[in-house]
């Protein structure tokens, strides 16, 4: 059996959206303390800092400890659970890829794929500090989002959102940042100053109590939309058992 760099490009999307997770969540003690409180109104027109914002979805997804998901990534949506121990997200997620499965488990600093094929084991374990392709495609979701979810929220400290509507207990904000600046990465040269590719298009919809009830990432041609439900549900996440995880092995590359 051969993967293809599609499937490996296809699990990689599907895992860029719990980036818009990991950005609420926080290690240790949340302050939201923003310039807007936990259920103030807001007007279609007003502008908020995006980081502010953040901060306030860290708060309302800890106080809720749990939840489901569900992401579209055009054209097929993955589903999942997510909870919150000492601080750190965890999440357990399923992913549909080219007519197959593949089954995320993110927990502590690490990430744990099942379904990749020629593995000696059913689960392999995803290092962040691994040089091999697949495991860089993951590296922002094992570094960033599951060991250190503050930081995007971080780093959008600065970025203006707008509150584009409103409907009963929903507030709508959106903003445009670059990807770079919300990753906390180096940029990548733009083949022109007219290069958009790099911009991320971000749409947070937020109950009254500041919880997601959708967030909406988009960059050049690609969305992602991950719907949140459930709250408070018991959840349990763990890593798969030692035994059935092992070292990943990089794929015999698809015959042209």
């Amino acid at each position: 059996m051969k993967i293809s760099m599609r499937r490996s490009s296809g699990a990689a999307l599907a895992l860029a959206g719990l980036l818009a997770l990991g950005a609420c969540g926080s290690e240790g003690n949340s302050d939201a303390g923003t310039s807007q409180a936990q259920g103030e109104s807001v007007d279609a027109g007003e502008k908020v800092d995006a980081g502010e914002l953040a901060k306030r979805m860290v708060a309302a997804m800890e106080k809720a400890g749990s939840g489901t998901m569900t992401m579209d990534t055009g054209g097929e949506k993955a589903t999942g659970d997510f909870k919150y121990v000492d601080g750190k997200l965890q999440q357990h997620t399923k992913v549909p890829v080219e007519g197959s499965e593949m089954e995320i488990i993110a927990v502590g600093d690490f990430v744990y794929l099942k379904g990749l094929p020629e593995q000696a084991k059913p689960w392999v374990k995803i290092d962040p500090n691994a040089t091999d392709p697949i495991s860089q495609m993951f590296k922002g979701i094992a570094e960033g989002g599951i060991s250190d979810p503050t930081k995007m929220a971080d780093n959008l400290k600065g970025t203006q959102a707008t509150v584009t509507s409103k409907d009963g207990d929903n507030t709508t904000y959106e903003f445009t940042v670059d990807s770079a600046k919300a990753l906390g990465t180096t940029p990548t040269p733009s083949p022109s100053p007219s290069a958009s590719a790099s911009s991320l298009t971000m749409t947070y919809v937020l109950d009254k109590e500041d919880r997601p009830v959708t967030i909406s990432t988009k960059v050049a041609d690609q969305s992602i939309k991950v719907t949140y439900a459930d709250w408070g549900k018991k959840v349990d996440i763990a890593q798969p058992p030692a035994d059935q995880v092992g070292p990943i092995t990089m794929p015999t590359p698809a015959a042209s």
